[in-house]
């Protein structure tokens, strides 16, 4: 347990510094009441003898006018006058004292209680029509009264020289108490503001190195020293934990910009990797493009070449300028989206470039609504699919093979479909190619085919698009492309 603890600490100095102004003010107010008790007695004894006399006064002029005029409100003036008086008859002193103020008090006690007795018989005599009475009982009450004055002005003037005298004795000491009471007050305030400037800088001395080194370390300053206080009170123990929080900031710092450097080594390594990734990507999409198969070249040059010996010039110049514009749609850049009326003319002039070679064989039917025409698509997606139809659907077939190649726009979005009527997949082979498609080990695999295309579609689209392949063995196949029509291209 701590034994200097900060609490007991101000407890300690702050039940000093009361009691040191706690005695100073007991003093003052020692003195204070002493003062007090002395004006109080010079004034209290007169304002008696003034009370007394104001009430004789009043009884004595209440009781002439009843005696005058017998009204009832003179008479109920007279009672409450002439209580009043034998109450405060009854504060003075009645006993035999060696004191000549309090003897005349005696004295004035008695004349008191005689003129009540004559007033009382006055107004008797009064009630009962016997004048001679109340006028006796009258005068004699009248004389009274004036002695009763009498002593009053006696009591009064030895009231104000006996208070005179204490307050004179007094009076020579007062400059001394009240020179005694600054001088206490002036060194209880001076000794209080030393013991709390003494702890508050004790206080505060290692408060303020512990705040400098917490800025300090809000600077990032984590080497900043903080010499640790030898008491063993809750800021020393605060300095304790704060040093000790420092030193693990520090190496928490450290391990940080360590793990930071390795982080950033990897993260170079990681963007390394993708934009490896990326440009093989872009080299795959390029090769797709130019992957066009020789044997169909071969194949068609020769129809080309026979056609130009046995037929007229004309045919032959429609050859060769729809093999160019062939060849030149599918070599331009592979990242590049057209129209679908642009992958519609391709596949048408690739169709006509096919019947050259395998005459009517077999049957092609081409159909695009206008409305889908001007709608955006990755390049290159309808042909790779009519040579797929005609290279594994239809080879088996001598004659009456067909292939349909359609473009519609539905709930929303472009569709092109090529369904042809060959041979078909199985439902394993089906899942085998949509799965294929989307892994991109499998792209060198099966030329510019279903796979690859199924992947373009993906890749072009960032997702939104997708193909749809439905085939029955013996009953052909229907591969649809479902492309977004606004906002999904990639």
């Amino acid at each position: 347990m701590i034994l200097g603890t900060v609490r007991r600490k101000i407890i300690a100095n702050s039940m000093i510094i009361v009691l040191i102004i706690a005695s100073a003010t007991f003093y003052t107010g020692l003195a204070s009441s002493e003062l007090a008790r002395s004006v109080e007695l010079l004034f209290r004894n007169n304002l008696l003898m003034e009370d007394i006399r104001n009430s004789i006064d009043k009884t004595e002029t209440s009781l002439s006018t009843y005696l005058t005029n017998k009204s009832s409100d003179a008479l109920k003036d007279y009672i409450q006058n002439s209580t009043k008086l034998a109450e405060k008859n009854r504060r003075l002193n009645r006993e035999i004292r060696q004191d000549e103020s309090l003897l005349l008090q005696r004295n004035l006690a008695g004349l008191i209680d005689s003129y009540l007795q004559d007033t009382e018989a006055s107004v008797a005599a009064k009630r009962g029509r016997n004048v001679q009475v109340y006028s006796e009982r009258y005068e004699n009450s009248e004389k009274t009264a004036e002695l009763a004055r009498f002593l009053i002005v006696r009591i009064e003037g030895i009231f104000i020289s006996d208070s005179l005298k204490a307050f004179s004795g007094f009076e020579s000491s007062i400059g001394a108490v009240l020179t005694s009471n600054t001088v206490l007050v002036i060194a209880a305030t001076l000794m209080g503001i030393m013991l709390i400037v003494r702890f508050s800088y004790k206080l505060t001395e290692p408060l303020s190195k512990l705040a400098e080194a917490a800025r300090a370390v809000g600077r990032g300053e984590y080497d900043h020293e903080l010499p640790l206080p030898e008491t063993g009170d809750e800021i020393g123990t605060t300095a304790a934990a704060f040093s000790s929080m420092q030193e693990s900031i520090r190496k928490s710092f450290d391990e940080l910009k360590s793990k930071a450097e390795v982080e950033k080594n990897l993260m170079e390594e990681r963007m390394r990797v993708l934009d490896m990734g990326h440009k093989l990507k872009d080299a795959e999409l390029l090769a797709l493009q130019t992957q066009i198969n020789p044997h169909f070249l071969f194949n068609t040059l020769s129809a080309g070449m026979q056609l130009s010996l046995s037929e007229n010039a004309d045919r032959t110049s429609d050859f060769l300028e729809n093999l160019a514009a062939f060849i030149r749609y599918v070599l331009k850049p592979p990242s590049r989206s057209v129209w679908v009326s642009d992958e519609i003319e391709c596949v048408e002039r690739y169709i006509w470039l096919l019947k050259l070679r395998f005459g009517d064989r077999y049957r092609f039917e081409v159909s695009a609504d206008e409305e889908v025409r001007s709608v955006e698509t990755p390049a290159l997606l309808l042909q790779p699919l009519v040579e797929n139809a005609v290279a594994h659907g239809l080879k088996d077939r001598e004659e009456g093979g067909w292939v349909k190649i359609t473009a519609r726009l539905v709930d929303g979005e472009a569709v092109l479909s090529v369904e042809d009527s060959g041979a078909g997949m199985s439902a394993e082979e089906v899942g085998r190619v949509l799965r294929d498609g989307l892994e991109d080990e499998h792209l060198h695999e099966g030329g510019i085919g279903l796979r690859n295309v199924i992947r373009r579609v993906v890749l072009a689209t960032n997702g939104s698009g997708h193909v749809e392949l439905h085939s029955v063995v013996g009953k052909g196949t229907d591969v649809r492309i479902h492309l977004p029509v606004a906002g999904g291209m990639g």
